[in-house]
């Protein structure tokens, strides 16, 4: 045969034996050349991939949540924070008002970011990712109302820089003072790590380093003033209505924590060593890419848990990593079994991408504590997302490997989705001392 089918990519490829046998057929047929050898390479019509359709802004299938509710007035005041802000800005903003282009630009992109966050939150599929968007939204508002102040009043960094240093000590002093409440500890883990996350992104926010613009400078003083502010009010609010939902007196549940974080990071340090080579193929195809992808992230993880903001956080995290190494040991052994495959149509293209999501799906309808799983799979879940929008782009005929980073997104959200329920069971044996 003229060909051989690649071990590690399951595509055709020619081999130098095939090359020779096929060059000398030729010869004896009494012809020179090799203009017909071979039959082209695939491709596949972005026209029959035009359901992967995500829009301009993707939007992952498992989003984020958190087990406690939001009061509706918080979100009120969010959102009155984000308008009145963006109500100190002239209507229109023109070059009257900002004379520079570029400037101009800036504040005006920081307000359509901050329009664009408000009506993210009033569609959010849940309400911490409504929080997330006005957080946001509050930060693109303040940076476009500070850089106006300083073309209408003159406005200087230093009252920003004040609140900036009083905001930073106050997290700092909020985190120091955090009380690790509680009656179930997987809901107590679960909340108490977005509170310790926020806390710790407000006392760790970087100071602006004033480069370029005297206006931007100042805006970026009001960006990061109203992130360090945005963070600690949500941090305030989620502890103060997680601690309002529980009975009286509900204890601490922070040795509880600790010790499982203790347990659950001791197991991971002990399959760190057990960490699969990366693949050393000449040609990575699919498989290889899934594997040193999950690879990756998991080495990262590991490095990652000795930073994490309190022992909630580390009990999440290492719940997250345990996900990846499970769902490591298990793409590996598909791989070894030749099951992981290299599409080479749309319509092998789809079925890989529909097995993601009903994987992912799947992984929340089958855990016994969904909301402990949701955190293990929405970053693959962004994965999927951006995945869809990357191949919503093409056009015409495109080549199969142009779809393979990819495809090895849904390949790796597969893996990790069939995983996290298992892993998500042990991490809840550990938090309940089983």
């Amino acid at each position: 045969m003229a060909g051989e089918r690649d071990a590690t990519t399951g595509r055709r490829r020619t081999t130098r034996r095939g090359l020779l046998a096929v060059a000398g057929a030729t010869a004896l047929a009494g012809c020179t050349g090799l203009t017909e050898f071979g039959s082209p390479d695939p491709t596949i019509s972005a026209y029959d991939l035009r359901e992967i359709d995500p829009g301009d802004d993707p939007e992952p299938v498992i989003p984020e949540s958190v087990p406690v509710d939001i009061a509706p007035a918080y979100f009120d005041a969010a959102r009155n924070r984000v308008t009145s802000l963006l109500a100190e800005l002239p209507t229109p903003l023109g070059p009257e008002e900002i004379p520079n282009g570029h400037v101009r630009r800036h504040l005006l992109d920081a307000a359509t970011a901050a329009t664009n966050g408000l009506d993210d939150a009033r569609d959010a599929p849940t309400a911490f990712a409504a929080l997330t968007s006005l957080r946001r939204a509050r930060s693109e508002a303040r940076y476009a109302a500070a850089g106006w102040a300083v073309a209408d009043r003159d406005l200087s960094a230093d009252p920003l820089e004040q609140e900036y240093e009083e905001l930073v000590a106050a997290a700092q002093s909020a985190g120091d003072a955090h009380e690790y409440v509680g009656t179930d500890p997987v809901r107590a883990a679960l909340v108490h790590s977005r509170i310790e996350a926020m806390l710790d992104r407000a006392a760790e926010s970087e100071e602006v380093r004033g480069d370029g613009s005297h206006l931007l400078s100042v805006a970026e003083w009001g960006e990061t003033t109203e992130s360090v502010r945005a963070h600690l009010d949500d941090a305030r609010h989620l502890d103060a209505q997680f601690t309002d939902s529980l009975p009286a007196n509900p204890g601490s549940v922070e040795a509880t924590l600790t010790e499982a974080a203790e347990t659950l990071l001791a197991d991971i340090r002990s399959r760190t060593s057990a960490l699969p080579p990366e693949p050393t193929a000449e040609e990575w195809g699919i498989p290889e890419r899934a594997i040193a992808d999950l690879r990756r992230d998991a080495a990262y993880g590991i490095t990652r848990l000795s930073d994490a903001a309190g022992p909630a956080s580390a009990v999440v995290d290492a719940n997250r990593q345990r996900t990846r190494f499970r769902a490591l040991e298990r793409l590996q052994e598909r791989v070894d079994a030749g099951d992981v495959p290299d599409p080479e149509s749309a319509e092998a293209v789809r079925e890989i991408r529909g097995t993601a999501y009903d994987a992912l799906e799947a992984a929340l309808a089958e855990s016994s504590t969904p909301e402990l799983t949701r955190t293990a799979i929405t970053g693959v879940a962004w994965r999927v997302a951006n995945a869809d929008w990357a191949i919503s782009q093409h056009e015409g005929e495109i080549s199969p490997s142009q779809l393979d980073l990819d495809v090895t997104d849904y390949v790796v959200a597969t893996a990790v989705g069939r995983a996290a329920p298992a892993v998500t069971e042990r991490t809840v044996e550990a938090l309940e001392g089983v």
